[in-house]
């Protein structure tokens, strides 16, 4: 391995309330650490922009601790090994973990998943379809929102990550009725290809109007929060499930939207409950079966919005709060596109 420095993308400064700005982040050279006994050194090759992101960035008490000024951005990545001192790896191995945005990474082996892509797959998959994404809206729906056949479920921020998969699974569900929410009409148009019954967009001056026309809601799997939150709480069935998965539009906001109509969860004996994925991992061997079968029947595909080389991470963020992305966003550290990757996403 010719190459002897590692370009890694860490945290300069916290930003304050509101977005990260050209100060927040800053690229650094670092040299290249060769493993020790037990570890790995691995190249990699995709890395994660999720909206989460911006909440590591605030030193507050939350489900992980925040990233350290200069440290590494955190980011679940894709790699492969390029020397390995653990028996249980071999030069070439496919391996998954929060490598972060950098180009290398070196550590023990026993804090790394293999990965292995099944024939006619995608590497990118790991990253999406049957990574944290994908798992996200299989427990979502099945582990938080018990969805049952019959369903009326409305998803905000649809086009997204999570979005996108959660819209095919209850799409697929029986006798589901999906209501999608984004805000383009390309999204929107993307959506009915998606199979959703319904797609409303948020920025229309008359998006309250049609919201309340699709009628009341079984199950509301939540990605954005304030304003569509407090309109999908208005609007609930008896025994209603909100799954609250994210809250994109309170990440940059100077104060949070106020909510108005909680009420209606003891009124119409509903629930909305958070969670993280990462506390289900018992069940995602079975998740990954259930989106490979729906695969498999034509019933699922997963898109990827794919910007090249780590100078594009910070970008890629920004753009990702602008709503400019479609389906799960990784940048490619790869050292040229392939052909089958921009073919098929």
């Amino acid at each position: 391995m010719s190459q002897q420095q590692n370009k890694q993308v860490v945290l300069h400064e916290r930003p304050q309330r509101g977005p990260i700005t050209d100060t927040t982040f800053k690229i650094q050279q670092s040299e290249i650490k060769q493993p020790g006994e037990g570890e790995v050194l691995v190249k990699v090759e995709y890395v994660s922009i999720d909206p989460t992101m911006r909440g590591w960035l605030n030193d507050v008490r939350s489900y992980l601790p925040p990233v350290q000024i200069g440290a590494v951005m955190r980011a679940t990545s894709l790699g492969r090994v390029v020397k390995s001192n653990d028996s249980n790896f071999k030069e070439g191995d496919l391996v998954f973990d929060t490598f972060g945005w950098q180009e290398y990474w070196t550590g023990p082996g026993k804090a790394i998943q293999k990965r292995v892509t099944p024939e006619g797959g995608r590497d990118i998959d790991h990253m999406g379809l049957y990574g944290l994404t994908g798992m996200t809206a299989y427990i979502g729906l099945f582990e938080i929102g018990k969805l049952k056949d019959g369903d009326h479920v409305v998803i905000s921020g649809a086009a997204g990550a999570v979005g996108q998969i959660a819209t095919q699974i209850a799409v697929a569900h029986p006798k589901c009725t999906v209501t999608a929410i984004a805000g383009s009409q390309e999204k929107l148009d993307y959506l009915k290809k998606l199979g959703a019954h319904n797609v409303l967009n948020y920025k229309d001056a008359d998006f309250k109007k049609k919201f309340k026309e699709v009628g009341t809601i079984d199950v509301y799997f939540d990605n954005v929060g304030g304003e569509i939150l407090d309109l999908a709480l208005g609007q609930l069935n008896p025994y209603a499930r909100i799954i609250a998965c994210g809250a994109i539009s309170a990440y940059n906001a100077e104060k949070p939207t106020p909510i108005y109509n909680y009420f209606n969860l003891v009124s119409m004996k509903s629930t909305m409950r958070g969670f993280i994925v990462l506390d289900h991992a018992d069940k995602f061997q079975e998740g990954a079966k259930y989106l490979s079968d729906l695969v498999k029947e034509g019933k699922l595909k997963a898109d990827y919005h794919v910007t090249y080389g780590l100078d594009t991470c910070v970008g890629t963020l920004r753009d990702m709060f602008e709503g400019k992305n479609f389906g799960k966003t990784v940048v490619s550290l790869k050292e040229q596109k392939e052909e089958s990757e921009k073919s098929k996403l």
